[in-house]
């Protein structure tokens, strides 16, 4: 087969959608299947592939190409199969095409939409693909019925294909010094800390854990918090909310880190928080357990079915219950051991190789079908 993807993701420093992409085609890659790919970049951003562009040579086709010529590249190509990766299916091959859907946060709660003229043109089109695509790839059990829900596309043209584990987040052992060192320039206390990976984005709901952490004492006086992420979103300021709930002395806002910084806190915290709202999968969960983290996460989207017995889980609106779970892990030794154990076993259960095999068998389904 020939099989176009959508890989202008790959250029992109951070996110889920990134991580997805760059994993989920190195895979299919290693998989040695036969196939050729052709991976469509934005035009003048080769140079920004995270692997060099000769790698996979044979099996890869780097293609630089404009919003207005992509259109016709999958007849030009003579793709079987074209893959929209990101929501979006800009070609097709001529025995169909598979498109990603991540999740419908915004498609649900078009309250939170940065668009200027709001999320309805958006949900429309992207309802417009899902019905064109041959076959819709969900990243969760969760998100598929999403799919079906709100865009009332039959069972049988969604398939759920878990996403991987990277191999770059397990328990790092490194060098002290390393860690030392990342906490000195990240302004971190030298003191046990609490870590959540999210940022401003309302859905993961940084605001329930900073007033969790500023109920209880115990928190504030043998605890940091870590909150790592952009720090705004509109006109949410994590900033301004750390400053009203008077934690400024135990609270460290930090950007988006790289994956190799962030496994080393992922490694060392004492606590990773996850309360948010919606997920369609979970990343940071997966990555924290793979670490070697306890977690407290909430119990509804994605993130039951992706952390499975292996975190406390809680209704991220009740401040009460986050204090409380925060609070039963923290103080017992055994508890955090035994979902450090489950953690790491249910981080393993997910992985690329299989995500990439379950994948191809969409695209051979299609051209069979066909």
């Amino acid at each position: 087969m020939k099989i176009g993807i959508d890989a202008a993701p790959l250029i992109q420093p951070f996110g889920g959608i990134a991580n997805y992409a760059k994993h989920l085609l190195q895979a299919l890659l290693e998989l040695k299947s036969g196939d050729i790919f052709f991976g469509y970049i934005p035009t003048g951003m080769r140079a920004r592939l995270p692997w060099p562009a000769e790698k996979y040579s044979g099996q890869m086709n780097w293609v630089e190409v404009s919003p207005l010529s992509f259109r016709g590249r999958g007849s030009y190509d003579q793709l079987d199969v074209y893959h929209g990766t990101n929501f979006k299916v800009q070609t097709s091959g001529r025995h169909g095409t598979v498109l990603t859907i991540h999740d419908l946060w915004l498609d649900r709660y078009p309250e939170y939409s940065k668009k200027l003229f709001g999320q309805r043109l958006s949900f429309m089109r992207t309802k417009r693909r899902v019905h064109r695509a041959t076959r819709v790839i969900a990243v969760s059990e969760f998100t598929a019925s999403e799919v079906q829900t709100l865009y009332d596309l039959p069972p049988t043209r969604v398939s759920v294909v878990y996403h991987g584990m990277s191999k770059e987040f397990f328990p790092d052992a490194g060098e002290e010094t390393d860690y030392y060192a990342l906490r000195e320039r990240l302004g971190i206390p030298d003191k046990p800390f609490i870590l959540f990976v999210g940022g401003a984005n309302p859905r993961k709901n940084h605001q329930s854990l900073l007033k969790a952490f500023a109920l209880n004492e115990f928190f504030r006086q043998g605890f940091s918090l870590v909150l790592v992420g952009s720090p705004t979103f509109k006109k949410i300021s994590i900033k301004r909310n750390i400053h009203d709930l008077n934690l400024g002395n135990s609270v460290v806002c930090i950007d988006q880190l790289p994956p190799e910084e962030l496994r080393i806190l992922y490694s060392r915290t004492s606590l990773f928080v996850f309360p948010s709202k919606y997920e369609g999968f979970g990343f940071p969960v997966l990555e924290a357990m793979a670490c070697g983290a306890s977690v407290v996460t909430s119990r509804c989207s994605a993130l039951p079915e992706v952390s499975g017995d292996a975190a406390v889980l809680v209704d991220p609106d009740n401040v009460q219950e986050l204090e409380q779970a925060m609070l039963s892990v923290l103080q017992d030794p055994k508890v955090q051991e035994t979902f450090r154990r489950r953690g790491r076993k249910q981080a393993a259960s997910f992985n690329w190789t299989r995500a990439a095999e379950e994948t191809l068998r969409v695209y051979q389904s299609i051209v069979s079908s066909h």
